[in-house]
């Protein structure tokens, strides 16, 4: 006989694209054939195919390792709030006219939503149970941080940076007013920027609460009865958790800034970071690159022989790496036209994630 104990399985980024309408079904799956013929990581298909946007990747990157937790996804859902009926046509499990016609019946009856849906068999009491719960989290507080919010997706995306979001947020306390009208009111983004993370923050919640709404909570592993004798053979089953890590191996500690680079409007700085990556996911790695202060117009990041712009709070970066790897980072450095000769800290500091 054997037995099995439960392991974390990380939810497929092509299945979270396709759940927040990133991604249509005919376009994963032939992504997913080219997968299979060339070994490449998916996302760096999906975005050769223009299938895509590399921003909108990196932030669903950034949430897939939560998204295989029934505790960190309610949380995630959690931090934007929602009637529970709400949750369920987000994520796509009932329509707008099924939700307006179980909260007719509810009028009449007086039943609570969840138990009218689930007889109405427009969803199980599993999943009652999982927005039960998203609700629950909901109302230890209202401030509940989540990287869903729209100020944290304007900055994953190097619309602002985080001093400005901080300032945003006290002035909201005191106004009461949408963080995008006051961010658009300061200058520090347009109102094309506000509708980008608005569209998104949608249709990445809906991912989050497909999620969590498939997640059940984790089933005790069976224990042998006393005197039970098992026959025939036991079979272990190791579990290996993904695991990725770097190791900065040589990394200048400043940056100077000549006046020739200032005439030049740029600094160039060749194989500055070299990085030992170890990683065992066999999807590759996720490099994060945080950028503290940078006192500089734009940055790019050359890497494995790709050229990746970073935003005022740095980026992240794919890595087709399995095993044991070293790779070199060079930077461009495009100088404001206020930049001043001299020297600058270094601003970045490196991690890894498994995809």
């Amino acid at each position: 006989m054997t037995y099995t104990h439960p392991r974390l399985i990380k939810r497929p980024i092509g299945r979270i694209l396709v759940d927040a309408g990133l991604l249509n079904d005919d376009k994963l799956k032939e992504a997913l054939e080219e997968q299979h013929r060339t070994n490449k990581l998916l996302g760096e298909i999906l975005i050769a195919m223009g299938a895509v946007d590399r921003r909108e990747l990196d932030i669903a990157l950034s949430l897939q390792s939560d998204l295989a937790d029934r505790g960190k996804a309610i949380r995630l859902a959690a931090g934007i709030r929602n009637m529970l009926g709400e949750l369920f046509v987000l994520a796509g499990r009932i329509t707008t006219e099924q939700l307006d016609g179980a909260l007719a019946q509810q009028k009449r009856t007086g039943e609570k939503i969840g138990q009218l849906l689930v007889r109405l068999g427009l969803t199980t009491q599993a999943e009652i149970d999982a927005a039960l719960d998203i609700q629950k989290v909901q109302a230890k507080g209202a401030d509940l941080p989540t990287p869903l919010r729209l100020g944290e997706l304007l900055v994953s995306a190097g619309h602002i940076n985080r001093p400005q979001l901080e300032a945003a947020l006290i002035r909201q306390k005191e106004s009461g007013r949408k963080i995008g009208e006051i961010l658009v009111e300061g200058g520090h983004v347009d109102q094309k920027a506000v509708g980008w993370a608005v569209r998104l923050q949608g249709m990445l919640l809906r991912a989050v609460l497909c999620a969590a709404l498939s997640l059940t909570a984790t089933a005790p592993v069976p224990e042998a009865e006393a005197g039970t004798v098992f026959s025939g053979k036991i079979q272990i089953n190791a579990i290996v958790l993904a695991h990725a890590h770097v190791n900065v191996l040589s990394q200048p500690q400043e940056i100077v800034v000549t006046d020739a680079d200032v005439q030049r409007g740029y600094v160039q700085v060749a194989a500055a970071s070299t990085v030992e990556v170890k990683n065992n996911s066999p999807a590759g790695c996720l490099l994060s690159i945080a950028a503290y202060d940078l006192p500089f117009r734009k940055t790019t990041v050359s890497v494995m022989g790709r050229d990746i712009a970073l935003g005022s709070n740095g980026g992240l970066v794919t890595l087709p790496i399995l095993g044991k790897s070293v790779i070199t980072l060079s930077f461009r450095f495009d100088l404001a036209s206020e930049t001043a000769p001299g020297t600058y800290a270094w601003p970045f500091m490196l991690s890894a994630s498994p995809m």
